[in-house]
């Protein structure tokens, strides 16, 4: 069943496009990225496949663990709305080193801690 209410904005995750300047910070800011994202809600769990369009991979992956990364949502309460964000973030940020948007940031931010300084 899809979850949604109607203070839900998508987040378009084709809009990354900055990157990590070194890995060190890429493994800094994923571990907490990892951390805030264990505080929201998941959503809209499917089983279908999806293909990266960076890497054609039928599957996303997670970096280090080389994990399928299932199909699902994360909503992220950011004041009147909550933003809704695709799994395949985690793939997109710990495979091609692509930073968030900077309201998925902020948003993770207060619902969690502060982004520790590099």
């Amino acid at each position: 069943m899809i979850s949604r209410k109607p203070n839900d904005r998508k987040i378009n995750l084709d809009l990354m496009s900055n990157e990590f300047k070194s890995n060190s910070e890429k493994q800094a800011f994923l571990k907490w990225f990892l951390d805030a994202l264990d505080k929201t809600e998941v959503i809209n769990k499917r089983r279908h496949i999806a293909i990266c369009p960076i890497c054609n991979e039928k599957n996303f992956l997670l970096h280090e663990e080389n994990k399928v990364i299932s199909k699902y949502e994360y909503r992220i309460p950011n004041g009147e709305i909550n933003l809704i964000v695709d799994s395949s973030i985690l793939h997109l940020v710990s495979v091609h080193c692509l930073v968030p948007d900077s309201s998925v940031i902020t948003a993770l931010e207060n619902l969690y801690c502060k982004l520790p300084k590099s």
